[in-house]
């Protein structure tokens, strides 16, 4: 199963496109295309123009639930190998990203692109040109398709968000390789310990959570806490195991001398993965 796997989203002409052809050219990640799982699954039946793509998607969401990118994602990943990494670009509604997310867990990363409405209409303005795809007559048109107009709401549940308008090209692949850790760094043994300066509620299990992809190893002292509320998909409430328990593969430990309330603690060590 590939090591990494990339979600984008965000408006048409926010940059999807252009960041997966960037990590697929310097870090040989495998591209997968809604856009031509769509064509592959009308089987020639379908109009190569932007709002027959838009409402054949609508519909294949209707029939699976959303659950048809990540059964094509499946598919195309029985080919790949174990440190393939995969962008797909680009998922339109938040049960696409929760589906896969079901599937892969920890293994996922959304990215969500955006830029002002006067930039997105100008590049939609040079889009037009090209000849192999039909698209609207105007960026209006684009959003006159409901499902569109929500891609927005896709940044609410996104991992990373990347303003477009404020990056060239090049910097908007840096920024996502950085955050996916694709540049490499240096490793060496550390334990950090991770402390709360107030009396609590300052975002430790926030922290905890989005650093742990990172470690080996997650440990927790004490007693029960009255509960790390991390927002994952959907947010999740640590108890007893450690922050981050849900989006990584490290070892967990409850250290010695931890207060532990059985029931509820196997309670949470059954549902924690």
């Amino acid at each position: 199963m590939p090591k990494r796997i990339i979600v984008l989203s965000g408006r048409v002409s926010a940059g999807k496109s252009t960041l997966a052809d960037g990590l697929s050219k310097q870090f040989q990640a495998h591209v997968l295309k809604t856009k031509d799982v769509i064509e592959g699954t009308a089987k020639g039946g379908i109009a190569s123009e932007r709002g027959a793509m838009q409402d054949y998607g609508e519909l294949l969401d209707r029939k699976t639930g959303g659950d048809w990118v990540a059964k094509a994602l499946t598919r195309e990943m029985e080919s790949l190998s174990a440190d393939a990494v995969v962008v797909v670009d680009a998922v339109r509604i938040v049960r696409q990203v929760r589906a896969i997310r079901r599937a892969y867990g920890s293994r996922v990363v959304h990215i969500h692109l955006n830029a002002a409405l006067p930039i997105l209409e100008d590049r939609y303005r040079r889009k037009q040109r090209q000849k192999d795809f039909q698209e609207f007559e105007s960026y209006s048109d684009v959003l006159s398709n409901k499902t569109e107009r929500g891609v927005d709401r896709l940044a609410q549940t996104a991992d990373v968000l990347i303003d477009t308008e404020r990056c060239t090209r090049e910097d908007v692949v840096v920024r996502a390789a950085a955050r996916l850790g694709l540049y490499g760094r240096e490793h060496r043994q550390l334990v950090d310990v991770l402390v709360g300066g107030s009396y609590g509620s300052e975002g430790k299990g926030h922290i905890a959570s989005y650093l742990a992809p990172e470690y080996d190893i997650l440990l927790r002292v004490g007693g029960p806490n009255a509960g790390h509320k991390v927002y994952e998909d959907p947010p999740y409430i640590h108890h007893l195991l450690p922050s981050g328990t849900r989006r990584c593969n490290a070892a967990l430990i409850i250290a010695p001398g931890a207060v532990l309330t059985v029931p509820q603690f196997y309670k949470k060590l059954t549902n924690a993965r």
